[in-house]
């Protein structure tokens, strides 16, 4: 995962930031079914707890305005918490995956939701920029010369 500066930190959007938080969780998730993989509980026990620190900053940032969406993400995130303990308990690292497998498809629908996001701002604006530019008058112009 690439190390980001404070500055560019502080410059990213909300949404950034987020997918961000998911591609850490995710790293960090890989490396604690690794770790378990290899009998280091020590460090796969070190990555769950990361995994689960992420998992309750990503709840702290839901926007609630978004309705049922927002707590049902809410549960998905509390219900991963909840495996990542177990798992972490019993060493298991079949309901690690399918935390991951979970996360996973939620990264995935995040990025293609802020694509698209992306592509709209950048239609509006080519929209914008159209209209207002549309009924252009030159000023002190006088077109019978």
């Amino acid at each position: 995962m690439r190390i980001y500066s404070e500055q560019e930190i502080m410059e990213m959007k909300p949404q950034e930031l987020t997918a961000l938080l998911y591609q850490a969780f995710l790293e960090k998730l890989r490396g604690a079914i690794r770790a378990l993989e290899k009998g280091d509980h020590v460090g796969s026990n070190y990555l769950l707890q990361g995994c689960n620190d992420i998992l309750e900053r990503l709840g702290v940032g839901i926007n609630y305005k978004a309705g049922i969406i927002a707590d049902q993400l809410e549960a998905l995130y509390d219900f991963c918490s909840h495996k990542i303990i177990e798992a972490n308990i019993n060493k298991d690292k079949k309901t690690l995956e399918q935390v991951y497998e979970i996360m996973d498809n939620i990264s995935q629908a995040w990025n293609t939701a802020m694509e698209a996001s992306n592509l709209e701002t950048g239609i509006n604006k080519r929209l914008e920029y159209y209209e207002n530019h549309l009924y252009y008058e030159p000023a002190n112009v006088d077109i019978a010369e």
